[in-house]
């Protein structure tokens, strides 16, 4: 209903999302930016972003107000505060990440309506006291995929009563491509290189590439992103004899990406700790089948339909997947149109626009269901 998009104060935002960034190349920086752009759509009066560090987007609407902490949680803590010092009766506080709970509770106790996302890992441990509560006092919650609220009630069992609307993110249109020379036909996997972040399935891929070069000899592997863990990548596909089969690309800009989407055969990412799987649409976008490991993943493709879906990081489940996918050529084109067909069905940014207004519109508490 519009009542939680509009501000009973004048000076006070109808609407105020609390994120770590928005300008990042991370789900939850996308997914800030989605959020925004859906309830500047959707009519918002007025709109703040409050980011713990990073600048703003250039999606953002000119109307749209954003502020950045710089990386000092004590000044988001600060100017909450601040906020908490007067009526917040009317404001509508997005919160798209666990930590920053606490902070929309404060904003609660003087009259805003709380809206939390359950996004991915950081809900699927036992959460903090203060951050229990205050996602236990929120009006509504929002999980990104099924997966990624069932995994939050397995680790916080005393919420595990809690309903959750289920809005999976969408994707809009690809940047233009610009193509850097790397060839087409090969295997891509897109993702963070980071020593925390080892689940997304590097590892995997690597101890699985000779057996794929032994049955495709001149199969190619790129991987697109950066990293503390890059090294140590790099050196395990050194040992490995791996040489000029696996490219490290490192970070890439939207334009070189929307190349490799093209240009690639696959993209393969063995991922079971993912809350979603924005890079599976990008993939699927451009008409490209994704391997992927069982989890959140299985929402969004159809095992032999739109891509492969295998049990976890196994090298070698990846390794005959890939194989597959690399020498059946019908198969790949099958399974690529299918992908396509699935992403203009279900995953647009505007079918995302609409499933989340429809969230914000229940006037219900989480303990009845919102979907």
């Amino acid at each position: 209903m519009r009542t939680r998009l509009e501000s009973v104060s004048p000076d006070a935002p109808a609407v105020l999302i609390l994120t770590p960034r928005a300008d990042g190349a991370d789900g939850i920086s996308a997914l800030t930016r989605q959020v925004a752009r859906a309830l500047e759509a959707g009519g918002a009066r007025r709109l703040d972003v409050w980011a713990i560090d990073g600048g703003a987007p250039g999606s953002l609407q000119p109307g749209t107000r954003f502020w950045s902490a710089r990386g000092g949680r004590a000044r988001m803590v600060g100017r909450a505060i601040r906020h908490a010092s007067r009526s917040c009766d009317g404001l509508a506080v997005i919160v798209l990440h666990v930590h920053l709970a606490p902070l929309a509770r404060m904003l609660a106790a003087r009259g805003a309506h709380v809206t939390m996302f359950l996004v991915g890992i950081e809900v699927w441990t036992p959460l903090r006291p203060r951050e229990r509560i205050a996602v236990a006092r929120a009006d509504r919650l929002v999980a990104i995929s099924a997966f990624t609220l069932r995994e939050f009630q397995h680790a916080n069992p005393s919420l595990a009563q809690l309903s959750a609307a289920i809005c999976p993110p969408g994707i809009g249109a690809p940047a233009a491509p610009r193509d850097m020379g790397h060839g087409s036909g090969f295997a891509l996997i897109v993702g963070r290189l980071s020593s925390e972040e080892r689940y997304k399935g590097h590892d995997a891929l690597l101890d699985a590439w000779p057996a794929v070069r032994q049955a495709v000899p001149d199969a190619r592997l790129l991987v697109a992103g950066d990293g503390d863990d890059r090294v140590r990548l790099e050196r395990a596909a050194a040992d490995k004899g791996l040489g000029g089969a696996v490219v490290f690309l490192g970070r890439v800009d939207d334009h070189v990406l929307a190349s490799l989407y093209e240009r690639c055969g696959f993209l393969v990412m063995p991922s079971a700790r993912e809350g979603f799987g924005l890079v599976y649409l990008e993939a699927m976008r451009a008409g490209k089948p994704c391997i992927a490991a069982h989890g959140a993943a299985d929402e969004i493709i159809t095992d032999g339909v739109d891509g492969v879906l295998i049990d976890g990081g196994d090298p070698a489940r990846v390794a005959a997947a890939v194989v597959r996918l690399f020498c059946d050529e019908p198969a790949r084109t099958r399974m690529g149109a299918a992908a396509k067909r699935r992403v203009d069905e279900r995953f647009t940014e505007d079918q995302f626009g609409r499933r989340l207004l429809a969230a914000l519109g229940e006037q219900a508490a989480p303990a009845v269901t919102i979907a």
